[in-house]
């Protein structure tokens, strides 16, 4: 618990908002997506949006419209295999780090814009070691850091950026 506090003043002290934001993608992403008030339907049918977490991953998902993803959670099973190119990945950093799975497997399924949503990303120093790794690697040309959970995007005309980003 006292990590869990010591992380989040951390991420108070480093954390913007959109007045901060210089990159026009992450700025139209903050003012028309994590910051919209809008009350949307869920994406997905099965998918829950009663917590702040939830609508905030809900409004995610109507602001990029994907279509073709890939979850790595605890309570879903999915087949790699079984799809051709990703909009969206969903990790569950510390089920990712517990099965030793290696993220450049996914990066021949992914494409230009494709988004990496890492959830639990400062539960521990294990899960904030490997955001840090996420953050430096040379694939991921954005990534943004919502302290609940992180997101990186494979976007090739834009030069390599961390925002940290209160919501």
């Amino acid at each position: 618990m006292l990590f869990k506090i010591k992380s989040y003043i951390q991420f108070l002290w480093h954390s913007k908002n959109e007045h901060a934001v210089h990159s026009p993608f992450v700025f139209q992403l903050v003012t028309k997506c994590l910051y919209a008030k809008i009350e949307k339907s869920p994406y997905f049918l099965d998918f829950p949006t009663k917590t702040k977490k939830e609508k905030l991953l809900n409004r995610l998902f109507h602001y990029f419209q994907f279509q073709e993803g890939f979850y790595f959670l605890p309570t879903k099973k999915s087949d790699i295999n079984s799809v051709s190119k990703l909009d969206f990945v969903w990790i569950d950093v510390a089920f990712f780090n517990e099965n030793k799975i290696e993220i450049e497997k996914l990066f021949d399924k992914s494409k230009n814009e494709t988004c990496f949503i890492f959830e639990s990303i400062s539960k521990n120093t294990e899960t904030q070691l490997f955001w840090k790794s996420i953050i430096s690697n040379p694939k991921f040309t954005v990534t943004i850091d919502t302290f609940s959970f992180g997101l990186a995007f494979i976007r090739t005309e834009q030069a390599k950026e961390h925002f940290v980003i209160r919501v």
